[in-house]
């Protein structure tokens, strides 16, 4: 253990750094997120761990693949309109995105109605590009003096109507759940995702979505 670094910090060895000092501030299922320094500025590596269910090479394929993946995708999603972290490097044999730190509040705890239209538009930005998030929750938007939507370590391409509206479903079920004192968190998600998609596309999403819910209301039933 080096002086002064709490129980919670490591060395971790990159191939394009040297030698980071990482203070881990998430651990999750798939990757682990480390806030430490570039250039002398904050910034936060995600780093995929190895699995030891797997095989080591498939292991070491997979999270190499996810990790370009992903980086792949957040500038995708930048160069749509929606703001991203900027990635300072991918270290695909680390499995391991270096990207620049996001100060500010999580939408969960700002959000307001202003807000809610702006993510409707983040959303709609995503799905023209077809994007899939795959994660659309008020935990993985940062605000300050931007919106910024985080982890895309679930994100795909798609151009199924189908899977935009599970998108869709899924911050609707965050908006009426978890935000179910904000009046009018979903329709002003709307009037934001339509502002961008049109009044055509984003009807055939909630239609889309109401059928998905149906289906969840026959399969509890069963």
């Amino acid at each position: 253990m080096l002086a002064g670094l709490g129980a919670e910090t490591h060395v971790f060895i990159s191939t394009l750094v040297a030698i980071l000092l990482l203070q881990l501030l998430k651990q999750g299922a798939e990757a682990d997120i480390y806030v430490t320094e570039w250039h002398g500025k904050k910034a936060v590596s995600k780093v995929r761990s190895p699995k030891a269910y797997r095989h080591e090479a498939l292991d070491s394929a997979v999270r190499r693949q996810r990790t370009v993946h992903e980086a792949h995708l957040m500038s995708a999603a930048k160069a749509a309109g929606v703001s991203t972290p900027f990635v300072h490097f991918v270290d695909p044999d680390n499995a391991e995105i270096l990207m620049e730190f996001v100060q500010g509040k999580q939408a969960k705890d700002a959000l307001d109605v202003k807000m809610c239209m702006q993510i409707g538009r983040y959303a709609a930005l995503l799905h023209g590009a077809n994007i899939i998030h795959g994660d659309l929750t008020t935990s993985n938007f940062i605000v300050n003096n931007r919106l910024v939507l985080l982890d895309f370590g679930l994100s795909y391409y798609s151009e199924r109507m189908e899977d935009m509206a599970v998108d869709v479903r899924l911050i609707k079920e965050v908006f009426t759940s978890a935000h179910v004192g904000l009046r009018g968190a979903f329709p002003a998600f709307v009037r934001g995702y339509g502002s961008v998609a049109g009044k055509k596309k984003t009807s055939q999403i909630l239609a889309n979505v109401k059928e998905i819910e149906q289906r969840g209301r026959y399969a509890r039933v069963e």
